[in-house]
């Protein structure tokens, strides 16, 4: 399967026009990075600045960070939460039933080992994000850092956006994920499905992952976004800065990222 049949889809929407008049913008996070060197230079190397989510204690993840930032790409903390059905944790990873002190240590000790973070974003967290004091404690030590936080949204029932709301931090909230299913035409029918939501409401975020088929089909798609009238821009483009005391409503529950 050639080149050119990934993203067909892609230019036959090249004509359309969005809701608004203005040229379509997306976002894609990749989450996870760290664990592998060259999946992870891979996502450093994609052509169009995508936003690299790093694992903070993870082998490689400082070196990704640095390499990156370096490279102009927009990078924030992937940090592990806990999880329903007792998925193991990752290293330094946040746990139902911390403390203030104890969460708060732990985001700190992570934000340390990322300087180039501009935000951060959950890894996994379908139980923690559920839970509105943890998630209140968070967007606090965020705001202190003059960061952004952008939910994955791995559970339907996250509060997570709603106490960054109540303290008006910017936030985001992850409308796609692209590899659920690490097939080439499922990936296909995922970022099609971010096409056609960003051109009805002027933009869309998607999450991904450094698995050798996304990285594949991402290297060949993204240089031919233009022809599609699509702009990828850095997720800090798509945030919202709101009104204190605002209502969010969750995304129906996806499975963990």
């Amino acid at each position: 399967m050639g080149l050119r049949f990934w993203a067909l889809p892609l230019l036959m929407l090249a004509g359309l026009a969005s809701a608004q008049g203005q040229q379509p913008r997306i976002a894609i996070i990749i989450d996870d990075l760290g664990y592998s060197s060259k999946h992870g230079q891979a996502i450093v190397e994609l052509p169009a600045p995508v936003t690299c989510a790093v694992i903070p204690f993870s082998p490689h993840g400082q070196r990704l960070a640095r390499h990156a930032s370096r490279a102009g790409k927009e990078v924030i903390v992937h940090m592990p939460m806990a999880a329903r059905h007792h998925k193991k944790l990752d290293q330094g990873g946040l746990q139902v039933g911390m403390t203030e002190q104890q969460l708060l240590a732990q985001v700190r000790h992570a934000l340390s080992q990322i300087p180039e973070a501009r935000g951060l974003n959950n890894h996994m967290g379908s139980a923690l994000t559920e839970q509105e004091l943890p998630m209140g404690w968070l967007m606090d030590e965020l705001k202190a850092h003059q960061l952004f936080f952008v939910d994955s949204r791995t559970s339907g029932r996250s509060v997570a956006q709603r106490q960054a709301v109540r303290i008006g931090l910017a936030n985001a909230g992850r409308d796609i994920f692209l590899d659920n299913d690490r097939n080439l035409a499922s990936i296909n029918n995922q970022f099609n499905k971010l096409i056609r939501l960003a051109r009805q409401r002027g933009h869309a975020i998607a999450i991904g992952h450094p698995y050798p088929e996304t990285v594949h089909y991402l290297q060949q798609v993204l240089p031919l976004l233009g022809q599609a009238g699509i702009q990828v821009v850095p997720v800090s483009e798509l945030l919202t800065t709101p009104v204190m005391n605002t209502a969010v409503a969750t995304a129906p529950e996806q499975s963990e990222s």
